[in-house]
């Protein structure tokens, strides 16, 4: 009996010197994590906005969110302090890998300025390539209608070619941006927000 009672004394205290450790590290953790998050955050949006000032960032409304669930939040991109577009937060979770978080910029002028990867969990030399030029770039100056995800090297105006064997990742960001470009026009253009 004293034997079990001792184990389980040990293993008690092991248990409150792990947990204490782990709490300790976390805070010590949490603000550069906050950081490094905001910074990728703010080379994303001068990736899809180059020259851009951006404001405050604005969250959907919550009777939107539902309708949009990919849409975080966006910000308004200004030159020379004339709006010039909108930059998008957007969070999918239609990824293979699971979440992928990227920025999207749209002009005022009704196209896509391109987007930026802030974070993915996607396969690595699969669906990891949306973070690439080759992938991403497809999006750059594309009109703000609904875009179609397809499997050849020569895509229409309104077309993205997948990702080789990374259709699910592909048709998850264009899906993602395909909302914000429905938001952009029904609820930013459209007059509603």
């Amino acid at each position: 009996m004293r034997e079990i009672i001792r184990n389980g004394l040990i293993l008690f205290a092991i248990t409150v010197i792990a947990g204490t450790l782990l709490g300790i590290t976390n805070e010590v953790t949490k603000a550069p994590i906050i950081e490094a998050q905001k910074a990728k955050t703010q080379d994303a949006l001068a990736n899809v906005f180059e020259n851009a000032d951006f404001g405050d960032e604005i969250a959907l409304d919550a009777a939107l969110i539902t309708e949009y669930p990919f849409v975080s939040s966006y910000y308004e991109a200004t030159i020379n302090n004339e709006l010039a577009g909108y930059a998008f937060k957007v969070v999918t979770s239609e990824g293979y890998g699971g979440n992928i978080e990227f920025i999207v910029g749209l002009s005022i002028e009704g196209h896509i300025t391109g987007i930026d990867i802030i974070k993915q969990a996607e396969t690595p030399g699969l669906g990891a390539k949306a973070a690439e030029p080759e992938f991403k770039d497809q999006y750059i100056d594309k009109k703000t209608e609904v875009l179609t995800v397809v499997k050849n090297d020569a895509p229409g105006d309104l077309e993205i070619s997948a990702i080789s064997a990374a259709t699910i990742t592909s048709k998850a960001v264009t899906n993602a941006v395909n909302q914000v470009i429905t938001y952009y026009n029904t609820e930013l253009i459209g007059g509603v927000q």
